[in-house]
């Protein structure tokens, strides 16, 4: 669970899901991470349901969807393309927005960051959140690896990019989370 202080500070203490850490389980982890993402859809739908709205029990579902997708991408960065990189830093509009990742030991991790003041989440709704923001990302690390893979191997530099795909994933979940958290109504 990320912990969202008053002023937007971020803190999140996690481990990796142990059935999914083995290196040879890459593509379980890339098809936990499209059935996470499918989850998150019908979730938002279901919450919907007949009255249009979106009840406190419901946010929670998603957030905590929101947050096994943040695990599982941060799991993959470190296990499948970019293992060497002990600590990780995200950001958006010039570091209004910034969060690092730190890798511990064994399959711990740790989030910390900030969103400042002057920083304007443009999530308007979910659904639009959804279908455009994060499609386009899970969109682009699925070609990315696609194509990476079609040589039967990943190179180096074909890592880095698809680690900075994964990066790209990971804000987006954590600026969801926020919006769910502390600023999405109960529609």
């Amino acid at each position: 669970m990320i912990d969202i202080s008053p002023d937007f500070a971020l803190k999140s203490i996690g481990r990796f899901d142990d059935s999914l850490v083995r290196l040879s389980q890459f593509r379980e982890r890339v098809l936990s991470l499209t059935n996470l993402y499918k989850e998150l859809a019908t979730s938002y739908l279901n919450s919907l349901g007949d009255d249009a709205k979106i009840t406190g029990q419901e946010k929670t579902k998603l957030i905590d969807l929101l947050e096994k997708i943040l695990t599982l991408v941060s799991m993959m960065r470190k296990l499948d393309f970019l293992p060497e990189q002990s600590l990780v830093s995200l950001e958006k509009e010039k570091g209004l927005f910034r969060v690092q990742i730190r890798y511990m030991e064994g399959n711990g991790w740790e989030l910390s960051g900030s969103l400042d003041p002057e920083y304007k989440i443009r999530i308007s709704d979910f659904k639009t959140w959804f279908n455009t923001i994060l499609a386009d990302k899970m969109r682009s690390f699925l070609t990315e690896v696609g194509n990476a893979s079609l040589d039967k191997e990943i190179s180096p530099a074909e890592k880095i990019e698809i680690g900075k795909s994964l990066d790209q994933i990971a804000i987006e979940i954590i600026e969801m989370i926020i919006y769910v958290e502390r600023i999405m109504k109960f529609q």
